[in-house]
Order: C-alpha cells, then sequence, then structure tokens
C-alpha cells in the first residue's frame, strides 16, 4: 500500500474506532436504563447499524493492522496474533449480531430473554469490543513507534 493510502486507511481506522466506542457508549447508556427508557428509535438505529459499523471496521484492520503486523521487520512471527484477532473479530461480530437482534425482538415485543439478561448481554458485547479496540490501538501505536525508530 502506497504511504498516502496508508494513512488515508489508517485515519478511516480511527475514525471507525471512534464510531464503535460511541456505539459502545450507547449500549452502555440502555443497559443502564432498562426497563424503564425503551427509545424505539435509538434502538432502531443500532440494531441496524452496529453489525456493519463492526464489520467494516474488521475489515480495515485486515487492511491496515494486519498487513503491518506481517510486515515486521524484525522477523518475529505474528501468525499466531493474527489469529487470535481474527478469531475475536468473529466472536464479536456474532455477538452484535445477537444484540442487534435482540433490540429488534424487544422493539416488536417478542424477546424472550428477561431484562436482566439483555442488560448483561449488552454489557459483554461494549466491554469486549471497547477491550478489543484498546488492544489494537495499542498495536497501532507500537508499530508507528518502531517505524519512527526504524
Amino acid at each position: 500500500m502506497a504511504g498516502k493510502e496508508t494513512m488515508q486507511r489508517s485515519r478511516m481506522l480511527e475514525n471507525g474506532y471512534d464510531a464503535l466506542l460511541e456505539l459502545c457508549d450507547r449500549l452502555e447508556a440502555i443497559a443502564d436504563t432498562l426497563p424503564n427508557a425503551i427509545d424505539v428509535t435509538r434502538y432502531d438505529e443500532i440494531a441496524n447499524t452496529l453489525v456493519p459499523t463492526l464489520g467494516n471496521l474488521h475489515e480495515l484492520e485486515e487492511q491496515v493492522l494486519f498487513r503491518q503486523l506481517r510486515s515486521q521487520p524484525d522477523g518475529r512471527n505474528v501468525t499466531t496474533l493474527i489469529e487470535r484477532l481474527r478469531k475475536e473479530h468473529e466472536h464479536d461480530e456474532k455477538a452484535a449480531a445477537e444484540v442487534a437482534d435482540a433490540l429488534r425482538e424487544l422493539l416488536h415485543g417478542r424477546c424472550r430473554l428477561s431484562w436482566d439478561a439483555i442488560g448483561y448481554m449488552l454489557r459483554v458485547l461494549f466491554e469486549n469490543l471497547r477491550r478489543h479496540v484498546a488492544t489494537e490501538r495499542l498495536l497501532l501505536a507500537e508499530r508507528r513507534r518502531g517505524a519512527c525508530n526504524a
């Protein structure tokens, strides 16, 4: 990838992280107010944007971060790390789809989960996503530091 394109994709990745963290804040707000403040518009919007936002971000991570990891000049084997991150992506995408489905079911009055279960589901997802973003930002920062020292 050319330098300018890499910088552009890196900016897109950072913007994607910001958007995902904002969705996490919104999921946390929902979890904090269940079952008292059901906002149909907010639930519908989150249900419709969560999975695509996460999928697009994971795609960018593979294009930017994974490519950078593979080009380690010190010859470290990063295959295991990349495979672990890919499995986390798969897990997070499945969990996001389950949350989106639960929100849609709530909107249509047919959710079989308890309020506690829904709140727990939301919390597990946004905590995992926040952790994942923090880890990948650390990896990117490490790569930038390494590039500056090269």
